[in-house]
């Protein structure tokens, strides 16, 4: 509706205003006693019809751009609600890729075929997996806008990449000859030889390692029960990423002798944090002795392998990485602990030739 004058009267003993709601109801308020001046009813009237042409004028809901709505509303939501590493991904994915194609869209106004056109051209560059993150963003994002009323439907949600797209890439993976070389080149670093050995021969996270303590450890048993990654604004520790993650490991060679041999200077096994130790340590020690680094995550996706080619089943795989089924081990993972997965490190360690 447009601006409104509005209109003072006198009655039942005081003064009052008359004037229409957004939904062009009619409503009336008392502004002050019968006996004001007329400067005080005067001065009053202006100051209240201020307010309702201004409460007017402001946007509605559907009028919200999308950047606004994600400044105001869901990234203060997202950075209450979710885990360190998650707010990361997100900030960072929106910043490079929907900020500037959202630019000064209305809520209102986007349509999945703008979705499905703008994931179509990053499809040239991007691999599947980044789309994947991309598009859930964005529909989290108008998820959020429709539960709290600020849009009618989410535009997202069915928007899809119209043509081929790159091939997902070759995840990284160690061999058990591979991790034996890598730990042997780094024989002048113990810390980083027992980090590789807990992301392979137990299947670590990476924010599983740099979140251990040495209270987590007994005379056979790694016990996993925190996770330490980077987040907005540093390291923050969080409980392992699901209910499976909080799982006890029997200690094999070699992790039982690198960790005799790890100097006990604090409350954590790491006093470094992993990133750094790669990128300072491990990196160019593997460089320089010929080997390819190809993350810590590549030792979890080994572990899988080889349980699986030991045993002859996912079992072993499912229980010592910690995932919830069989079938997240069998997809990512193959190219008091059931029995399987304890007969499945014990043939990894009487397959070790490390010294």
């Amino acid at each position: 509706m447009a601006w409104q004058k509005g209109s003072l009267y006198e009655a039942h003993g005081a003064w009052h205003v008359r004037y229409y709601t957004a939904d062009h109801k009619q409503k009336s308020k008392k502004l002050c006693d019968g006996d004001a001046t007329k400067k005080q009813r005067g001065q009053a009237f202006t100051e209240f019809m201020a307010k309702v042409n201004d409460v007017r004028e402001q946007p509605s809901l559907g009028d919200l751009t999308i950047v606004k709505f994600w400044d105001d509303t869901y990234r203060p939501f997202m950075l209450e609600n979710h885990k360190p590493s998650t707010q990361l991904g997100y900030l960072q994915t929106w910043k490079k890729h929907l900020k500037p194609h959202f630019a000064d869209t209305l809520l209102k106004n986007y349509r999945t075929s703008t979705m499905s056109v703008f994931l179509t051209s990053l499809a040239r560059t991007l691999r599947p997996h980044s789309l994947k993150h991309i598009k859930s963003l964005g529909q989290n994002v108008f998820a959020h806008a429709v539960a709290t009323g600020q849009c009618e439907f989410n535009p997202i949600r069915d928007a899809k990449v119209l043509g081929t797209k790159l091939p997902n890439g070759v995840t990284g993976s160690y061999t058990l000859e591979e991790i034996e070389n890598i730990i042997t080149a780094l024989v002048d670093h113990v810390d980083c030889q027992l980090i590789m050995a807990l992301s392979f021969f137990l299947g670590l996270r990476r924010g599983e390692i740099q979140g251990l303590q040495w209270g987590d450890i007994d005379a056979n048993f790694v016990h996993v029960r925190r996770s330490i990654t980077r987040g907005v604004g540093g390291l923050f520790t969080t409980a392992p990423k699901t209910l499976k993650s909080v799982r006890s490991l029997p200690i094999i060679e070699p992790v039982r002798t690198l960790l005799k041999l790890q100097k006990r200077d604090g409350l954590f096994l790491f006093a470094g944090e992993l990133g750094y130790l790669s990128s300072s340590i491990i990196v160019p020690t593997l460089e320089k002795a010929g080997l390819q680094w190809k993350g810590f995550h590549a030792g979890r996706r080994g572990l899988g392998t080889v349980l699986k080619k030991l045993t002859g089943n996912s079992i072993a795989g499912k229980n010592v990485l910690g995932h919830e089924d069989e079938k997240t081990t069998q997809d990512h993972y193959e190219h008091a602990l059931p029995e399987e997965a304890l007969k499945g490190l014990k043939l990894l360690e009487a397959a070790v030739t490390t010294k």
